[in-house]
């Protein structure tokens, strides 16, 4: 069921792709397949593994913390070495000195102390944060999974435009020499060609060392192998430019945060209860402590006397322990405890209000940035139209070598900010919804 349930969630973000726009086939396969690798990662994820653990561990603990308040039974085997043996030996036969061969049982029962019984409500707590940080691991790993899988695709992206820009520049490298023999360019375009030429492999080997931390990354957050990424490095420009698009789809937020239900909210809440059953260490020691204790011992001169002809002894005893006196430190401990729980009033209540401005501060970049994604989509469309435009007037001697080299630097970079705009308001977008508790 639990499998089920997680991948029913890893498919959310994929649904919401195809739901919000038609997609070509071939687009189609690529986001299953990404899809598929989100489901598989769910089990290799460091990052998951780690908070998995810890609830593990979380749950043993809290074992532990119940066993305080069980029976605890200890055994006992003492042998005592006396050196003046021979003096004593009288004392010995009369059995009124201390036998040297010991074995027995101590046990105890704690009835109430208030240290465990704090210790123990601070590692329930624990525990249950435990099982939250999983629960909320497990809901934002399809975003951060898709986030890293879009930054790697951004700076493929990248480096395939600048290879397509270098492909015209290279033309209209030659182009621009061809010119210059028959007379129709000057030395100055050569020199302009070379110099863009210079700038646009600069940039190729920043977008491929761009492209190989993003992969790298990726891969240390899922725990995927290279080979797993492989149906990706052949794609083309469009086809990234498609995956990109389709992957980043995002709903646009309408409604208003529910902070009640946000799960960072939760988280501090717990967090908050933690740090306060934690102060109780300052003041155990100011309340009584109830238990029971005893011990069970057989006695003798050697082991063999104290297995088949013991001395025996077998004491109980109910032992209350009042604190009475403690130098002034009831009263010091009290105030340190009363300030200390201050602290932690005074800084939860500033988290939880930084928390809650930063969602509103993201819903408002989330409108701001969905307007950005239209202008820069149209933008795109403009500089494409005015690309062709400028290049056929080039041909034609109406145009300048500098226009057309600018107008495909704008293009280029109108293209990458889209990307990376689309990509920023899928990554907030996503997030200010689930934290939001929408």
């Amino acid at each position: 069921m639990k499998k089920l349930v997680q991948t029913i969630l890893a498919a959310a973000l994929f649904s919401q792709a195809l739901n919000a726009q038609s997609v070509d086939n071939a687009t189609l396969n690529l986001l299953q397949k990404i899809n598929e690798l989100q489901v598989k990662s769910r089990e290799l994820s460091p990052d998951l593994k780690n908070v998995r653990a810890f609830n593990s561990q979380k749950k043993s603990e809290s074992y532990t913390r119940v066993t305080t308040f069980l029976p605890q039974a200890n055994l006992v085997v003492k042998k005592e070495k006396d050196f003046f043996a021979d003096k004593n030996a009288q004392l010995r036969a009369l059995n009124v000195y201390p036998l040297d061969s010991i074995w027995g049982i101590d046990y105890s029962w704690s009835l109430l102390n208030y240290g465990a019984i704090q210790a123990t409500r601070k590692t329930f707590t624990e525990q249950d944060k435990a099982e939250l940080d999983v629960s909320i691991k497990e809901q934002e790993y399809p975003i951060t999974f898709n986030t890293n899988v879009l930054n790697y695709l951004l700076a493929k992206y990248k480096k395939q435009a600048v290879e397509n820009s270098l492909k015209k520049a290279e033309t209209g490298k030659r182009e621009a020499e061809l010119g210059f023999k028959l007379g129709q360019k000057t030395k100055l375009d050569v020199l302009r060609s070379d110099a863009n030429l210079v700038s646009l492999e600069s940039k190729k080997t920043n977008y491929i060392d761009e492209e190989q931390i993003t992969r790298s990354t990726l891969l240390e957050y899922s725990g995927l192998d290279n080979t797993d990424l492989s149906f990706m490095d052949n794609l083309n420009e469009d086809e990234t430019l498609a995956l990109i698009s389709s992957l980043s789809q995002s709903n646009a937020v309408q409604a208003n945060p529910d902070f009640k239900r946000s799960p960072q909210l939760k988280s501090l809440a717990y967090e908050e209860k933690i740090n306060s059953l934690a102060l109780s260490d300052l003041t155990a020691t100011q309340y009584p402590d109830l238990k029971i204790i005893g011990s069970y011992t057989n006695s003798g001169n050697d082991f063999s006397q104290s297995l088949h002809n013991p001395n025996r002894t077998h004491s109980v005893a109910l032992v209350l322990t009042i604190p009475i006196f403690s130098g002034g430190s009831f009263t010091s401990a009290s105030f340190e405890k009363y300030y200390a729980q201050k602290q932690i009033e005074y800084t939860m209540a500033q988290r939880k209000q930084q928390l809650e401005n930063q969602l509103n501060n993201s819903r408002s970049k989330i409108a701001v940035l969905e307007k950005q994604v239209s202008s820069l989509t149209l933008n795109v469309s403009q500089f494409e139209e005015l690309y062709r435009l400028t290049l056929k007037s080039y041909q034609l001697g109406r145009s300048t070598l500098i226009e057309l080299l600018e107008v495909q630097d704008n293009l280029l970079d109108s293209k990458i900010s889209l990307a990376q705009q689309k990509i920023q308001f899928y990554n907030l977008s996503q997030n200010y919804l689930w934290q939001a508790g929408l």
